[in-house]
C-alpha cells in the first residue's frame, strides 16, 4: 500500500522519533511510505527508510498573526494537494487532521496517531485549538491509534471510539544497565525543557527546599540552559549523546520528571533501563508504567512540597534508592520498538482487506 504522514515539521522530538519508528515498521514489510514536511523545515538529520518529501507553503499571513494559527492554512491546502494519490492517510498531530480529511477521496482510509491532547498547546483563540478539538470527530470514521492509556480513555469520551495502544519503545542497545560512576555531592538529573507543561517552576522551587536539606546537592539539566531560573544550589547543563545521556541516567543519584501533563513520557523509562532511579510526577502519561515505590516514586503534579519530599528521601535512604534501580530496568525491558510497531502495521494493514 501506499501510505502517507502528512506532518508540519519533522526533527528529533519524542513524538517524531514515533512517528520515524513507525514509518520505518511499514517499509519493512514493503509498503511505500512518505512522510510529507513543508519545505525547508527538513533538517535532514533524521535517519529513515521512507521516503521525505516536500511541500510548499504559502505565505497567506504576516509572522506577527502566526500565533493565531492562521499560518496553518498555508500548509493545509498545498499538503492535502498532495495527499490525493495514496491509500492510507495518517493524521499524527492535530492540525494535520484537516489536510488528512481535505486529502481524502472515495478509497482513501484514514488514521488518526494521538499522542496528546493537543488542544492544550495553543491559546483559546488559536485556529490550531478549534481544529485540535475538532480533529477527533474530523476524523471519526477512520482508525485510531493512541499512545497511552489515558489518550485512548479521552478518544472514547470525544468520539465513542475504541483506539489500539501503541505503546512507545526505547533503544535497549543504548538504555541498558550501566555502570555508576561517581561524582561528587548528590547529582539531580532533569531535562531543560521550560514549556507549558514540564513543570519547571514547580522542579525549581521544590530543589530550593531540597537544597536546605541536602547541602551538597547540585543540579544537571540535559538541554540549553534555562533563563528565568535560579535554583539556590549549584547547576550545570549538558548536551550529551544518547549514550553519554544513558551514563548520566545510572550514575545521577536520581532522575526526575516534573511534568504536569503528558501523553506518555519516555525519558524515565530510558532512565529506569539504564539502572537510574527515578522520581516523576503523575501527569497521565507516566500511569502506563509507573509503580510508585517499586520502580520509582510517584507525587501528584505542581506539588513542589511533595516532589521536594521524594527527592529527598531518594538522596538520603540508599537502601530506597537501590530498590527503585534494581526493579526499574525489569520495567523497561517489555517496552520495545517492536511491541510498540506490531500493533500498528497490524492495523494498517487489517485496512487492506475487502
Amino acid at each position: 500500500m501506499k501510505i502517507a504522514f502528512p506532518m508540519f515539521g519533522l526533527g528529533r522530538g519524542g513524538g517524531e522519533k514515533v512517528i520515524v519508528r513507525l514509518a520505518d515498521s511499514l517499509v519493512d514489510r514493503g509498503h511505500s511510505v512518505s512522510l510529507f514536511v513543508p519545505s525547508g523545515q527538513n533538517p535532514g538529520i533524521v535517519l529513515t527508510r521512507a521516503s521525505v518529501q516536500e511541500y510548499p507553503h504559502l505565505p497567506l499571513v504576516p509572522h506577527a498573526l502566526s500565533r493565531t494559527g492562521i499560518d496553518t492554512l498555508s500548509l493545509t491546502f498545498p499538503l492535502a494537494k498532495r495527499l490525493r494519490a495514496f491509500d492510507v492517510l495518517v493524521a499524527n498531530f492535530a492540525p494535520t487532521s484537516l489536510p488528512t480529511k481535505l486529502g481524502q477521496d472515495m478509497k482513501t482510509r484514514l488514521c488518526y496517531l494521538v499522542q496528546h491532547d493537543d488542544a492544550v498547546f495553543f491559546s483559546r483563540m488559536s485556529l490550531n485549538r478549534w481544529l485540535s478539538r475538532l480533529s477527533y470527530g474530523m476524523l471519526r470514521n477512520g482508525m485510531f491509534f493512541t499512545v497511552s492509556q489515558w489518550l485512548r480513555e479521552m478518544i472514547r469520551q470525544k468520539t465513542g471510539c475504541d483506539s489500539v495502544i501503541l505503546h512507545p519503545g526505547i533503544d535497549h542497545q543504548t538504555y541498558h544497565p550501566r555502570e555508576r560512576l561517581t561524582h561528587g555531592g548528590k547529582q539531580v538529573l532533569f531535562l531543560a525543557r521550560a514549556s507549558k507543561f514540564r513543570g519547571i517552576e514547580y522542579f525549581i522551587d521544590a530543589m530550593n527546599i531540597v537544597a536546605a536539606k541536602v547541602p551538597d546537592v547540585r543540579l544537571l539539566g540535559v538541554g540549553k540552559a534555562l533563563q528565568g531560573f535560579t535554583p539556590r544550589c549549584p547547576i550545570e547543563y549538558v548536551t550529551p549523546s544518547d549514550d553519554q545521556l544513558a551514563t548520566l541516567y545510572a550514575s545521577s543519584d536520581v532522575f526526575v520528571l516534573p511534568s504536569i501533563l503528558e501523553g506518555m513520557p519516555v525519558p524515565p523509562l530510558e532512565a529506569m533501563a539504564s539502572g537510574g532511579c527515578v522520581v516523576l510526577t503523575d501527569c497521565l502519561g507516566t500511569r502506563d508504567y509507573a509503580n510508585d515505590g517499586e520502580n520509582c516514586l510517584m507525587v501528584p503534579p505542581k506539588d513542589s512540597g511533595a516532589l521536594a519530599e521524594a527527592i529527598v528521601n531518594v538522596l538520603t535512604d540508599e537502601e530506597l534508592n537501590s530498590r527503585l534501580r534494581i526493579n526499574g530496568p525489569v520495567t523497561a525491558q517489555e517496552w520495545t520498538y517492536e511491541r510498540m510497531s506490531k500493533p500498528f502495521v497490524e492495523g494498517i494493514e487489517s485496512l487492506d482487506q475487502p
